[in-house]
């Protein structure tokens, strides 16, 4: 007897040390979900779901994943009532210092309050080569408490994962994925011990990943807007300002300069598009900041999607500003006029660094706003490549003919004055011919640029706008 129970007692240490998820069974005795939703279960997911009921009176769930800190992480599944974090219901995983176990919670926000109730028992908890793994028994019916849903029903489920803070889960940056409504009681047996058979409309979708929320639609606009007006527009824009000046002198529009034109008018449209983008977001997000706050944590504060939106935030008022300086330069003939330019494009081109950055940490760090992360990244590192090797090929094209027209050897260059008279300042231009063959390569290279720039940006918004599943 006293044999029997040793090995029984040794069996249970072993199986709370050691634990996998199986997903063999899915869809058959037991429901499971993934994150990133079209991850393959065992090779690519960050978290596995399963639940099922026992008995009609408990439900079993699964919970396994692989948090960024394995020794102060966790991995979460929330059960909500709408697509977005606040008033929902949490089941958690947690691994600290070497201990890991089940943990149940409410979050009324962006915040969690851990709920100590026998609600929740952890019947098997283990870590193991940095993936956390727990079975978690949690009963069913009303509970007796508002903030302890009775999960024999329906609800998007919320998954997540991220550091502890002094033991508790904090905030968990954009690892994060919201899945459609799901029948969290529709496998298992019933309090007959009869398997439980019932259709299921929520969960259709839950484990594929492709229907949208509205919030989830506004989030893909505005990847996709931001991409285009800061790829395409405002980049271009840049640099007709920067490298095309000489072009068409003696062509005009509305009684400027075509290279004006074709600066002002790109530029226009590209920050128009940042406005609509930044309205967008702030609408998914409940007209709330989630960058950087004063009353936020350091965790909170240092999260890339809280840099990111800082870099974005600060882009984009750069962008709105340029327009209502330029109202106000100063004449071309004044002194001045040197000091603007320099202040001028040192804050476009500042804004343009700022936004490739946040758009960098998107295409790095955002693994559920694209249907490929990695494609995603490959593509924008071209872009940055493209983009780079234009201008340094445009400003070595303009460095080269600053220093020939200084010379003014051989029979390259010619010294023309311009302006007041043939007495009067004026300034070194090549020759005609010359000229024209320098303008050419400069317009190859800009209609080079705009092809494979429309083309990289518009690949990365087909990834954003396929994207799989609903991002929180």
């Amino acid at each position: 007897m006293i044999l029997r129970l040793l090995t029984g007692f040794l069996f249970i240490q072993t199986s709370l040390a050691q634990g996998t998820f199986d997903p063999s069974t899915c869809g058959q005795t037991k429901g499971c979900l993934f994150a990133p939703t079209g991850c393959v279960p065992s090779q690519d997911c960050r978290i596995s779901f399963s639940y099922q009921v026992q008995n009609g009176q408990t439900l079993q769930m699964e919970i396994s994943g692989q948090p960024p800190n394995p020794q102060a992480g966790f991995v979460a599944v929330g059960f909500s009532k709408d697509n977005s974090m606040g008033d929902d219901s949490v089941s958690a995983c947690v691994s600290n210092n070497g201990q890991t176990t089940g943990l149940l919670a409410y979050t009324p926000a962006k915040s969690i309050t851990v709920k100590n109730s026998p609600v929740q028992t952890t019947i098997q908890a283990s870590a193991t080569n940095g993936n956390v793994y727990c079975v978690l028994r949690r009963q069913l019916g009303n509970t007796g408490d508002a903030q302890i849903f009775d999960l024999n029903g329906t609800y998007y489920v919320l998954m997540a994962d991220g550091p502890l803070d002094n033991g508790i889960p904090t905030y968990h940056s954009n690892n994060r994925w919201v899945l459609p409504r799901t029948d969290i009681g529709r496998y298992g047996t019933n309090a007959f011990g009869q398997t439980i058979q019932r259709d299921d409309p929520g969960s259709q979708g839950a484990t594929s990943g492709t229907q949208h929320s509205t919030n989830d639609k506004l989030k893909i606009a505005h990847g996709i807007l931001m991409v285009l007006a800061w790829s395409v527009f405002i980049f271009t824009g840049i640099l007709f300002a920067r490298h095309f000046r000489g072009h068409w002198p003696n062509t005009t529009m509305l009684g400027v300069k075509m290279w004006f034109n074709f600066h002002r008018t790109i530029n226009m449209i590209g920050v128009g598009m940042t406005i609509a983008a930044f309205v967008l977001i702030f609408v998914a997000n409940g007209w709330q900041w989630s960058g950087p706050k004063a009353n936020a944590s350091t965790a909170e504060n240092q999260a890339w999607s809280s840099i990111h939106s800082i870099l974005g935030l600060l882009a984009c008022v750069i962008a709105w500003a340029q327009p209502l300086n330029a109202v106000f330069r100063c004449n071309p003939e004044s002194k001045a006029r040197p000091i603007f330019n320099m202040i001028h494009r040192f804050f476009g081109f500042s804004a343009w660094l700022m936004a490739a950055a946040a758009t960098m940490i998107a295409v790095v760090h955002f693994n559920g706003m694209f249907s490929n992360r990695d494609a995603a990244l490959g593509l924008y590192i071209a872009y940055i490549a493209v983009a780079g090797l234009t201008l340094i090929v445009l400003e070595l094209i303009f460095i080269r003919n600053f220093f020939v027209s200084r010379r003014g050897v051989g029979n390259e260059i010619e010294m023309v004055r311009v302006g007041a008279g043939a007495q009067g300042s004026g300034r070194v231009m090549l020759v005609p011919e010359q000229l024209i063959k320098i303008q050419r390569l400069q317009l190859a290279i800009l209609l080079l640029y705009i092809v494979c720039a429309v083309g990289l940006a518009v690949a990365i918004c087909v990834l954003i706008g396929l994207k799989p599943g609903d991002l929180a």
